[in-house]
């Protein structure tokens, strides 16, 4: 964002901020609403209304778009019309948590499924805002989801014959190896002493200093 002009929301006070943004979110959704199955995200919401009202907050869309949906859930109630929160969606093109809270607070509705209750009430803000609709008057619409990324593909894996003869030459290679290695020899066992003197025994075992 460019920073000439702007004004800081703390600057102004949270309340005021939200009250802003509520109004300019209001009057981008009814424009959005005037595209037959269009939708907008939360992050793309967030930036329009800053951009509108130049006040700025640097805190997460998260942490305060919910509050000023609220509000313009609010007015939509006053005045009789479909909430027109329902058209701005998550990143991965569903309802944020927000939206059936909103509406069990603002309608007194609990809603089972948000994401078709929220396609309903699209369709309702499209007739409303003079959306271009199809013959019949058009149907809700889920929006496009993004879709996954592609699986990395895996390396192929080797024949069994290759990894075998792979072991029978990692093998041989150990055998080879240990061919090489001089044997030990054995070690000759101590030497046999008289019990008395403890000089060693001659082949005859008998100490020739003791006898």
């Amino acid at each position: 964002m460019n920073d000439v002009a702007w004004i800081e929301a703390r600057t102004i006070g949270s309340e005021a901020a939200r009250e802003t943004w509520a109004l300019a979110a209001r009057h981008l959704l009814a424009d959005v609403a005037g595209e037959y199955h269009a939708v907008i995200s939360v992050a793309e919401l967030a930036d329009a209304v800053q951009q509108r009202t130049r006040v700025r907050n640097r805190q997460s869309p998260s942490m305060w778009l919910g509050d000023v949906l609220y509000r313009v859930a609010l007015e939509c109630q006053s005045r009789g019309e479909p909430l027109l929160g329902a058209l701005c969606v998550g990143p991965d093109g569903l309802m944020s948590g927000w939206y059936a809270d909103t509406v069990l607070t603002v309608r007194g509705e609990t809603v089972a499924d948000p994401e078709e209750h929220a396609a309903r009430e699209r369709l309702d803000c499209y007739r409303r805002h003079g959306a271009d609709l199809p013959a019949g008057g058009g149907e809700p619409a889920l929006p496009p989801r993004p879709q996954p990324a592609p699986a990395r593909a895996r390396a192929p894996r080797q024949p069994r014959a290759a990894a075998g003869a792979r072991t029978q030459s990692t093998a041989g290679s150990g055998t080879r190896s240990a061919a090489k290695t001089p044997a030990r020899r054995p070690t000759p066992p101590p030497p046999r002493v008289c019990p008395t003197c403890f000089m060693a025994l001659p082949a005859t075992g008998h100490c020739d200093n003791c006898d």
